[in-house]
């Protein structure tokens, strides 16, 4: 990053989550949105939370949020809610 040293920044965490069931594959996918930070903060994470300042909280780097907000923010959460709601409407 130092190469880049303005803005954007951009950037996003992905997850895709697959569900195989009799043969069928199902995808859920959600992503998080933010910008790269200029600098580490935070304790409450691991790999790339303390330079990921999410779009939701633009003051913060996930590493700073705690526990209850960064699952409801998640990428792999929102991913994984919507798992748990096709199962449950077609299980």
């Amino acid at each position: 990053m130092a190469k880049h040293p303005g803005e954007p920044r951009t950037a996003r965490f992905r997850s895709v989550i697959t569900l195989i069931l009799k043969g069928e594959y199902h995808f859920f996918e959600d992503t998080l949105e933010g910008r790269i930070a200029f600098a580490r903060r935070g304790e409450n994470g691991f790999g790339y939370d303390p330079v990921f300042i999410p779009d939701e909280y633009p003051d913060n780097t996930v590493a700073e949020l705690d526990d209850e907000t960064k699952n409801a923010i998640s990428h792999r959460g929102k991913a994984l809610r919507a798992m748990a709601d096709w199962l449950r409407e077609n299980a």
